[in-house]
């Protein structure tokens, strides 16, 4: 125990017998000037304060006026003070008084900072650790102060100024100090609260940012302990294994960063020390030493970046070496709340520049890239999306690969080519996540899907989502059978014929698909019309061939809007559809090949409306979807 501290503990004592009533003060001495002595009421209290140190929390008499001088140390007595101050603790509060500032000086004098709300323990239990933070360096501009990873605590902190207490968990933490409303990080500094549980501290910003004693963070203690906090320029960094080899061990500087590195693998995002040379080397997995590495890179990390380093290409091949790729602008979160931001690297050594599409987004979100080029970061609403990749310029998709976002809300995520083309390992897109995870993509599960325009209205424009599915889609006309995504939300639009996007869509429509299912979607209705609208009707048992190959199959859809409902005989068979209504198909029907007359009746009804022939004769194996179409009593049959 200090001499200082031994001299106020006995004046104290004498106080607490005088007074009943106390407060609780700690006494930080934050001003940058020589050693001091404190004077109260008259009486030396403190003998040679050294700058940068602190009582206990002790207890002081409250509810009366205290007189509190500071002279030179080895003053004689009061008379020697050059600054006196007034103050009165109320009983029961608990307080820091900080001297601060610079004696003589007209812009930051001399002064006592006082906060009236201090504390001696967390207020949140054992795992936490109450933090307040003071700005006392007199020549410093207000700063922010983020925590690397977590983001800013600390905003427009102006001289003099302090914050009430933080909460934050017993852990370790790089504080990044900037001037207050930019980016640029002035100094980084580690505070290791570990084993600080339960405690609460005060920051101190001391010192001078030009000139002596230089600037710093110090961690002040209930106890008195004051701790500098040590600079500790650092970078975050993740890195992933993608050349396909065996497993590796990574060494940093000769020491093991990473054992038993496994192919298309992470790590979670580490901090990494900034601003001095590393010396990485691969070894294989049966390493014992940085002496065994086969391979070493020097890097540089820069204070504050977020990288992505993958471990790339082909031990031995001369067109496409092993070597690492950095990715300098990482991130571990989305830039938006709500997002997930996604950043793309081909990683296949094999394979040719790509585009790529978000199908029913938008096409070309990544255009022409090359092996070992990555894209920056596209921000997505959390959901379902099937990449298609394409060789660059080239409309046919060479797969299809979904990306499941929708749990990953203000996420990121780093996907990246993997593999060989036509080799092995055989190619495919891996995402790896900031905690180090690694999920291989799947393949996009795909349905079919034929569409029937049987609507009596103008030709249309389809869209699903944003991307135009059919253009100048005519009145009774189909699409083959095509595969689309299944098991994803898909929004169908109709437009009107030349539209320019899917913002024009008069009506819309969302439908999901399952895998593996067959679906024929007819658009039917009439536009505007109450009794019956616009609308698609959905069979999801379509067939695009019949189930005996020695069979025709086929099925009914009544789709016209003024008919009622309706019977349907075959000549020579009799009735083999009772009373279908409007929007209403039938499962299906089989026949053999051949030639038939079919006769419309109203249901119920012995007169037929109506009579069709359908040659059927050449469709063995074959399925067909009848649909009725137009308006009865109209110019449109």
């Amino acid at each position: 125990m200090n001499r200082f501290t031994l001299t106020l503990m006995a004046l104290l004592l004498t106080a607490a017998a005088a007074f009943a009533q106390t407060a609780r003060v700690q006494i930080i001495h934050n001003s940058p000037d020589p050693t001091v002595d404190v004077y109260v009421n008259g009486l030396l209290a403190l003998d040679d304060v050294a700058f940068r140190t602190a009582t206990p929390f002790l207890d002081l008499p409250a509810d009366v006026a205290l007189t509190i001088a500071v002279a030179p140390a080895s003053s004689t007595s009061v008379l020697d003070a050059i600054a006196t101050f007034n103050a009165t603790f109320e009983t029961g509060k608990t307080y820091t008084v900080t001297a601060s500032g610079i004696v003589g000086n007209p812009t930051t004098p001399f002064t006592l900072i006082v906060d009236g709300d201090a504390r001696e323990i967390s207020s949140d239990g054992a795992n936490k650790v109450n933090l307040s933070v003071l700005h006392g360096s007199p020549d410093a501009p207000a700063v922010d102060v983020a925590v690397r990873t977590v983001g800013t605590i600390v905003s427009n902190l102006a001289y003099g100024e302090f914050t009430p207490y933080l909460s934050v968990t017993a852990a370790e933490y790089y504080l990044d100090v900037k001037v207050a409303g930019t980016q640029n990080i002035v100094a980084t500094y580690r505070a290791d609260l570990s084993a600080a549980g339960g405690q609460a501290i005060k920051v101190l910003a001391s010192g001078l940012l030009t000139g002596a004693p230089s600037f710093g963070l110090y961690a002040v203690f209930a106890d008195g302990t004051v701790a500098a906090l040590p600079l500790a320029p650092v970078a975050r960094l993740q890195v992933i294994h993608n050349s396909p080899s065996p497993t590796v061990d990574i060494y940093a500087n000769g020491g093991l960063l990473v054992d038993d590195f496994e192919y298309r693998t992470a790590t979670p995002f580490i901090f990494v020390p900034a601003g001095e040379l590393l010396n990485v080397g691969v070894a294989l997995s049966t390493s014992t030493s940085v002496n065994d590495t086969l391979v070493n890179f020097p890097v540089t990390f820069e204070n504050g970046k977020t990288y992505i380093v993958t471990a790339s290409g082909i031990v031995g091949d001369p067109t496409t070496p092993f070597g690492l790729n950095v990715n300098a602008a990482g991130q571990e979160t989305s830039a938006i709340a709500g997002n997930v931001d996604v950043a793309v690297l081909h990683g296949a050594t094999n394979a040719p520049a790509v585009d790529v599409d978000a199908v029913f987004v938008a096409n070309n979100v990544v255009s022409n890239l090359a092996y070992g080029e990555f894209t920056g970061y596209l921000g997505l609403t959390p959901d379902k999306y099937d990449l298609a990749v394409r060789a660059a310029g080239d409309p046919n998709v060479v797969a299809s690969f979904r990306a499941d976002l929708s749990g990953l809300t203000g996420g990121a995520a780093y996907v990246f080519a993997s593999g060989l083309l036509g080799g092995s390992p055989a190619f495919g897109l891996f995402a790896a996540l900031p905690n180090g995870t690694v999920i291989e993509l799947p393949l996009t599960p795909t349905a079919r899907l034929q569409v029937i325009h049987n609507s009596p209205e103008p030709t249309v424009d389809v869209y699903a989502g944003n991307s135009l599915l059919l253009d100048n889609f005519e009145f009774r006309t189909a699409t083959p059978f095509i595969d689309v995504p299944a098991d994803r939300n898909i929004t169908l639009g109709v437009a009107g014929e030349n539209s320019v996007s899917a913002a024009d869509a008069i009506a819309t429509f969302d439908v999901s698909l399952a895998t593996g299912g067959t679906y024929a979607v007819t658009a039917s209705g009439i536009v505007g019309n109450p009794t019956t609208p616009f609308t698609l009707v959905v069979d999801g048992d379509a067939r695009e061939a019949a189930i005996n190959p020695t069979d025709v199959d086929f099925n009914v859809l009544h789709g016209s809007p003024g008919a009622p409902n309706v019977d349907i005989a075959v000549v020579g068979l009799g009735t083999v559809i009772s009373d279908l209504a409007y929007g209403a198909f039938t499962p299906y029907l089989s026949l053999d090949p051949a030639v038939y007359d079919f006769a419309v009746r109203a249901a119920g009804s012995p007169t037929v409306v109506a009579s069709y022939r359908a040659d059927l004769s050449s469709l063995a194996g074959g399925s067909a979807y009848v649909f009725a179409g137009g308006l009865l009593g109209s110019g449109t049959t």
